[in-house]
């Protein structure tokens, strides 16, 4: 949407002028299911945005517009409650909540909002609403939150008001990005570490299978205390374990891990070791390697962390051994959403092709297809 028409937008609601930020939506070319665990990952941010149109009001009310839903929620600043926790509603009053907690003196707030970020693809639609919000609310109640407190409030608004117990990257994502560039995110301490993406003659494909999925929903929850029940039984014997992020495979076997405890820490610690080897095919230019580890994080995710789907599955497995794909992996939290695929750019055409049919025969439904461009993060534009 322009900036012209979510100015107009806006306008045909509610009286003043507002400020217009925007806040983009994120890939993640490896490391899934390490973020909770204090792990590593490498997000980039993506030109898919939420965007919002924001001005004070004179009354006491938080009054929202959803532009593509069209619907409109309205609310007394002394009622900042969470709403069904399905609900688009929840990311503005919890992130207003929560500023209003830290002792920001809160006024009445007009918005409209859209996004073109797809929901459910697990391209992080949910961070960028929220981390717009916080960032506008940040510049117009001056509050001087700096970018890491923003993504903590981001964060805190998911897990208390959407009960979606998620880790920090997207919301990280969505605020740090930088045009160009992929970056090697510490999940515990915040460390950041941006890298050019430079793919030659090869490019990043999202293929979304249009399964929906909803982090709130059991699976998600079920993995995180899984890795949490394996780190206390660690901790009996190696004191010094925080999380599965210093866990290490003779650890596993020293406590003696079994079942399901078992199978999701040997993942984790799979996973973070495959990011920090991508980071090194990346110095290197190394996309022969990087698609290798895109190939084992989909294989881990699948087989062991049980988190992908037969969507997801189904397209992974036709890109094995096409000499146009160096490799490719499902990314999100799992149970549906999109894959990424790292393809020769003049061959996504011929991809689509051997794809779109037999996904259609074999699911009733027809997966789409996106290709984009690695952005800055959240920012006020005018």
């Amino acid at each position: 949407m322009s900036l012209n028409t979510l100015k107009k937008e806006f306008e045909a609601r509610f009286s003043g002028v507002p400020r217009c930020f925007k806040s983009p939506g994120r890939i993640n070319l490896i490391g899934d299911h390490t973020d909770y665990n204090n792990g590593f990952v490498m997000p980039a941010a993506i030109d898919r945005y939420a965007r919002m149109a924001v001005s004070f009001n004179e009354t006491e009310n938080l009054n929202v517009g959803s532009i593509d839903l069209g619907e409109m929620l309205s609310t007394d600043l002394n009622q900042l409650e969470a709403k069904g926790r399905s609900s688009w509603e929840n990311f503005f009053i919890g992130v207003l909540a929560i500023f209003g907690e830290k002792g920001i003196q809160l006024k009445g707030i007009d918005c409209v909002f859209t996004s073109d970020v797809p929901v459910g693809a697990g391209l992080s639609s949910s961070a960028a609403i929220a981390c717009c919000f916080s960032f506008a609310l940040n510049e117009m109640f001056e509050a001087g939150f700096t970018k890491n407190e923003l993504v903590e409030i981001a964060q805190q608004t998911e897990h208390r008001f959407a009960q979606v117990m998620c880790g920090n990257m997207d919301q990280t994502a969505s605020l740090f990005g930088k045009e160009g560039q992929v970056f090697k995110f510490d999940c515990r301490s915040r460390e950041k570490t941006f890298h050019s993406l430079n793919l030659k003659d090869f490019t990043l494909l999202l293929v979304d299978t249009k399964v929906k999925h909803a982090l709130a929903e059991t699976a998600y929850n079920q993995r995180r205390e899984a890795c949490e029940s394996a780190v206390k039984l660690i901790q009996n014997r190696y004191p010094e374990v925080e999380s599965l992020r210093d866990a290490k495979h003779e650890m596993i076997q020293g406590v003696g891990l079994s079942g399901k405890l078992k199978v999701c820490a040997e993942f984790v610690i799979e996973e973070n070791e495959r990011v920090n080897l991508a980071e090194v095919c990346l110095d290197q230019n190394d996309l022969t390697g990087l698609g290798k580890l895109m190939w084992a994080s989909h294989k881990g995710l699948s087989e062991k962390y049980e988190v992908s789907c037969p969507e997801l599955d189904f397209i992974i497995e036709r890109t094995y051994g096409l000499p146009y794909i160096k490799g490719a992996r499902m990314m999100g939290g799992g149970f549906g959403g999109c894959c990424i695929v790292l393809i020769q750019a003049n061959a996504v055409k011929d991809f689509k092709k051997l794809i779109e049919a037999p996904f259609s025969k074999e699911f009733n439904s027809s997966p789409e297809f996106y290709q984009f461009e690695l952005v800055d993060g959240t920012e006020e534009y005018d």
